[in-house]
């Protein structure tokens, strides 16, 4: 059966490797003038370092993908909300290249986190209700898109492009393209401009029924979550207007999740046949569970929204 995944933005399957520990002075090779410019470049090495923990636990056989994507989209997003603080050309580059990475890796972690999402809703069936080999599908099916999406990551780690990414990341602990003179009240500035752009994708996203909508207004509230984190260090309400988004794009996440497996399950299914002693009932079972939880995150995101009005 050909089954391809969709692009999953997940972040709450699998495990967490700890970040290694970040000396800001011992990092940066310049003085930086004011504490706005200290907090964007310890977070932008802090993200740096994660991405250089997971190139030598990829290329030590480990798995630290999930970490290796996080810290992607953290210095893509601070690229991004924070775009006035950087050289644009050099930013620009630079978050073009990490997309780029971060889509190869994709492809691994969606079928980790498929796994993982489909075993966990037949654990919870009777198994009455389990009829064929369902289990044994679906582990076969995902592994069979896992690992060339591995054998991908390991070509595009050996490309001269992702070299040159990697060269070009760790250039930055010491000279990052930061604009000469900007301060607290740029950041605060660029973090509320996030807020209101999350606020407002959010509004739109749950007076419809339109999953990509949904989608976006998740990434728009990552984003402001990432940047109330790193404005947090120089502004501390930052921190707690943070959790607020974090709360946003976990229940978005959650919708999101069961697009993806609702989609993957859909052409599972279709590809079953009596001849190997299939059927698609209990495929139907988990599709109406994922049908079950979408409906319920839309709610907790209608919820959510009317709290922002």
């Amino acid at each position: 059966m050909a089954v391809t995944l969709q692009r999953e933005r997940s972040s709450r399957v699998g495990p967490v490797f700890p970040p290694p520990k970040f000396d800001a002075a011992a990092a940066s090779g310049k003085a930086h003038s004011s504490p706005a410019q200290r907090a964007v470049t310890e977070y932008l090495n802090a993200q740096i370092d994660r991405i250089d923990a997971g190139d030598a636990g990829l290329r030590r056989g480990l798995d630290p993908i999930h970490d290796t994507r996080v810290a992607i989209r953290r210095m893509c997003s601070t690229l991004r909300v924070f775009a006035k603080l950087f050289d644009r050309a050099a930013a620009t580059e630079l978050e073009n290249e990490l997309k780029w990475f971060a889509a190869v890796l994709g492809d691994v972690r969606d079928c980790q986190v498929q796994r993982k999402r489909f075993g966990a809703a037949l654990d919870r069936l009777p198994d009455e209700l389990v009829l064929g080999p369902v289990r044994a599908d679906i582990r076969i099916t995902l592994r069979g898109i896992e690992q060339p999406a591995r054998s991908r990551v390991t070509d595009a780690m050996d490309s001269e492009r992702y070299v040159a990414m990697m060269a070009v990341l760790r250039g930055w602990r010491t000279e990052p393209p930061l604009k000469e003179r900007f301060g607290v009240d740029d950041l605060r500035k660029n973090f509320k401009k996030a807020r209101r752009k999350a606020d407002r994708r959010l509004a739109a996203a749950v007076e419809g029924d339109d999953d990509v909508v949904l989608h976006a207004a998740r990434k728009a509230a990552k984003r402001a979550r990432y940047a109330g984190e790193l404005c947090g260090a120089v502004h501390p309400p930052a921190r707690r207007r943070a959790k607020a988004y974090k709360k946003i794009q976990s229940v978005l996440g959650d919708h999101q999740d069961t697009v993806v497996a609702r989609d993957v399950l859909r052409r599972m299914a279709a590809g079953t046949g009596p001849s190997r002693g299939q059927n698609g009932f209990t495929y139907g079972l988990l599709y109406a569970r994922e049908q079950q939880v979408a409906a319920e995150t839309r709610l907790k995101a209608t919820k959510l929204a009317k709290g922002r009005s």
